[in-house]
């Protein structure tokens, strides 16, 4: 679901023994997976995805070459 919580809120389903999405109970995504909720969130115009897209080209994660010219592209549009 791409929601953010709390570092408590993570850390008190953890101690549950549950290892799914606090906000929303999904399973997690398997990392084949997150490039594509991630992109999917962007076309839908989120902006907090936007900045993560930005930050996964400015690192390279996710198989994404570096490219600091997209990634502030990206940082710009979440803006």
């Amino acid at each position: 679901c791409m929601k953010r919580v709390c570092n408590g809120c993570v850390l008190a389903t953890r101690k549950r023994g549950m290892r799914d999405c606090p906000f929303c109970r999904a399973p997690t995504p398997k990392k084949e997976q997150v490039l594509a909720m991630i992109r999917k969130r962007v076309a839908a115009g989120d902006p907090m995805a936007t900045w993560y897209l930005g930050a996964q080209h400015e690192h390279g994660e996710f198989g994404l070459d570096k490219d600091m010219t997209r990634a502030v592209e990206l940082y710009e549009r979440a803006a």
